[in-house]
């Protein structure tokens, strides 16, 4: 497929396991993707596997924002599509009452700080063209109570609000500019690896005990991959879902679906 030539993406947190199965998924359907992440010996490595460009970036920065948006800019001459990946869990040892504010306002201001300022900065061009599509990633937990990861919940349901808001803002004046969440589940990521291995910690299962605690809820009983997200992702930044704004997307194995028994 080749719904992204001539296309251009900017992926933050693209060096991680959803931003970078992200990457691979649009530079293999044709679209030149800016790469931004802090890791950077694993951005520049991906970079030159897919022909893309990295950029070190933190997304808490509105001046970093600025220059990346610059520099895609001057290198490709548009911006297209932004996926809005890089995230962090924070401190997974707090929860309900013992979070910090420290804790707080760190996962704050990557998660949901970073993606306000992605939007906003990248949503100027776009708007300005009339066409572009912006995926956040939001997380299943957003639909949910999360006391063991309450600043991530937080931070993740502030992401599908500020979605929602902005896909009326890109509609305005006849202007295309789309921007959806998606809400992943439980991902086979570095992300989950540590829950799982602090779960096996903490109650002296096995890993393969954690891993079945873990995903005991899941109706299809298992972990998802980076490239079941990217699929979605890439299917909303594509012109197949031109008509798509405003929208939640889970994929999530049936996770969040309520169940009477």
């Amino acid at each position: 497929m080749s719904r992204f030539a001539g296309k251009v993406a900017i992926v933050t947190g693209g060096a991680g396991g959803l931003g970078g199965a992200t990457v691979r998924r649009l530079a293999s359907e044709g679209a030149r993707v800016v790469i931004t992440d802090l890791a950077r010996a694993a951005g520049e490595a991906l970079a030159r596997e897919t022909g893309g460009l990295f950029l070190s970036h933190d997304v808490s920065s509105e001046a970093e924002w600025r220059t990346v948006v610059d520099r895609a800019l001057e290198i490709a001459g548009r911006i297209d599509v932004l996926v809005n990946a890089a995230g962090i869990e924070g401190n997974i040892a707090e929860g309900g009452l013992e979070t910090s504010y420290e804790n707080y306002r760190n996962v704050l201001s990557v998660n949901l700080d970073g993606t306000f300022l992605g939007c906003m900065t990248v949503m100027r061009h776009m708007m300005a063209i009339g066409s572009g599509s912006i995926v956040n990633i939001s997380s299943a937990v957003s639909f949910m109570a999360s006391p063991s990861g309450l600043a991530y919940g937080i931070s993740k349901a502030g992401v599908e609000q500020l979605t929602r808001t902005l896909a009326i803002v890109g509609a305005r004046d006849g202007k295309q500019v789309r921007c959806n969440s998606v809400h992943p589940g439980v991902i086979r990521t570095r992300m989950t690896d540590s829950i799982v291995e602090s779960y096996a910690a903490m109650t002296g299962a096995s890993p393969a005990e954690a891993e079945a605690a873990i995903c005991a809820d899941i109706p299809f009983g298992a972990r998802g991959e980076p490239e079941d997200v990217a699929a979605m992702i890439a299917f909303l930044a594509s012109e197949d879902a031109r008509y798509v704004t405003g929208s939640q997307f889970k994929v999530d194995g049936g996770w969040t679906v309520p169940s009477a028994g």
